[in-house]
């Protein structure tokens, strides 16, 4: 399955912003110092955002741990 071209100055794709994402990216500064996306002309900013804004949304929350002291 193809992945869509987010970024054409750059030619970087969703997959690689969702694998940026995967490693503990966590916002759309972030994706663009680890992929270089968004940094040229910015016209795929918005688009990075609703990317960013969706994965974190649906990101399962680490679940607490407790502190045993006994």
């Amino acid at each position: 399955m193809a992945s869509r071209l987010v970024c054409l100055c750059n030619f970087v794709d969703e997959k690689e912003i969702l694998s940026a994402l995967k490693k503990g990216a966590n916002s759309t500064t972030s994706i663009q110092q680890i992929t270089g996306a968004g940094t040229s002309c910015g016209r795929c900013l918005p688009v990075i955002d609703e990317i960013v804004n969706a994965y974190l949304k649906e990101k399962p929350k680490d679940q607490q741990t407790t502190l045993n002291l006994g």
